[in-house]
């Protein structure tokens, strides 16, 4: 998968507002930033959640944020590398 096209499936996975596309290595460098400061706030969140089926739904959002971040980074690395 290319890296726009990464970047366009996490978009609508997470449903990120006000976010520019310009040159590949810029936008991930940004998707990347706007993700981590995502997986923060839901920490936050999860800590002060006592419900544990939202706790659970929370969970599961970082969770897959978490990959998301992971995957970036990998994609950021192979652009690096070329």
């Amino acid at each position: 998968m290319g890296v726009k096209k990464f970047i366009e499936n996490v978009l609508n996975a997470i449903k990120l507002d006000g976010f520019e596309l310009s040159s590949k290595k810029k936008s991930l460098k940004n998707l990347l930033k706007k993700l981590k400061q995502k997986r923060l706030s839901i920490l936050k969140e999860l800590d002060n959640e006592s419900d544990q089926t939202k706790r659970a739904l929370i969970k599961e959002e970082f969770e897959l944020i978490s990959f998301h971040i992971q995957k970036g980074k990998e994609k950021l690395n192979e652009l690096k590398k070329s």
